[in-house]
């Protein structure tokens, strides 16, 4: 029944290839900020890695899997951050590898530094592929099949604005700037618009809590998330998120050394899947390094340490 449930699926969006390619999705995308908003690049006071990988609806054959990473840091010369991130996305008999380079453009509003707006721009290659040759129809001779293995690579763009203070952040993007939806098919993603925040709020002298929401949109399906971590002694993280009409998702993390930092988290799926999937698993592991005590004018950390 999986395997059968898997195959209408994928029918289902060959047969509708203008509207059914969307971006990645990760549950702990409060720590991939860059993948969708290169004005975040350099935002913290120290050079920031994240490794992440997600095996999404296990239980179906050939289910999502997607791997992701990133590094940036700010650089003084640049006045703004630097960045790079890879991603690899499959789904099924399509598979997708971007590589992408980040700069933002930061602007102190304060003297402390501790305020600030950035702008960023990431730019990049995307490369796409479809084994057709493996696709299987009721009706081989359909003339909306595709039937050969086919791969594209194009330029990638995208562009954002964030602000960032001690306790708040917030940002507006868009990726892959220059591919509108009614020009979108399965080797073209189209443009994705995104809206964030999240807050930090001192419950204690040990304990923060930092709520966040996303929505992400790609005018045809748009998808809101919201998250809440608790953080304890600066040294783990436990937390929730609702993920509309799909999930509700459990995370977990905990600091291995003073500059790694792993985590976890679990999707109980809520949408249609609910009944074949055994739910969705990704492992993060975060990486901090004080590169230069003096390259960033402010203290401005993601993780609102």
């Amino acid at each position: 029944m999986k395997k059968i449930f898997l195959i209408l699926f994928l029918l289902l969006s060959i047969q509708q290839i203008s509207k059914s390619q969307n971006d990645i999705q990760f549950s702990n995308y409060m720590f991939s900020e860059i993948t969708y908003n290169p004005a975040m690049a350099g935002n913290s006071p120290t050079l920031d890695a994240a490794l992440i990988a997600r095996q999404q609806w296990t239980g179906f054959d050939k289910a999502p899997q997607t791997q992701l990473l990133s590094v940036h840091s700010y650089v003084d010369k640049m006045s703004g951050g630097v960045g790079l991130s890879i991603i690899n996305d499959k789904l099924g008999f399509e598979n997708s590898i971007n590589v992408k380079l980040m700069y933002a453009y930061q602007l102190r509003l304060t003297d402390k530094g501790d305020k600030k707006l950035s702008f960023g721009l990431g730019f990049g290659m995307i490369n796409k592929s479809l084994k057709g040759s493996e696709l299987i129809y009721d009706d081989m001779t359909d003339e909306n099949g595709v039937y050969t293995d086919q791969s594209k690579a194009k330029p990638d763009f995208d562009f954002g604005v964030a602000y960032n203070s001690n306790n708040f952040c917030a940002g507006i993007s868009t990726t892959h700037i220059e591919q509108s939806l009614k020009a979108s098919t399965v080797l073209n993603v189209p443009r994705h618009y995104y809206l964030y925040a999240k807050y930090k709020i001192k419950a204690s002298e040990k304990i923060n809590i930092i709520p966040s929401v996303k929505v992400r949109s790609s005018m045809f399906i748009t998808q809101f998330d919201a998250t809440a971590l608790m953080y304890y002694a600066n040294k783990f993280w436990v937390g929730a998120s609702y993920r509309m009409q799909d999930a509700i998702v459990g995370l977990i993390g905990v600091d291995i050394t003073k500059n790694f930092r792993v985590g976890y988290s679990y999707d109980y799926n809520s949408g249609a899947v609910k009944s074949y999937s055994g739910g969705s698993h990704e492992i993060v592991l975060l990486g901090s390094f004080d590169v230069s005590k003096k390259i960033t004018p402010g203290k401005s950390p993601r993780f609102f340490n």
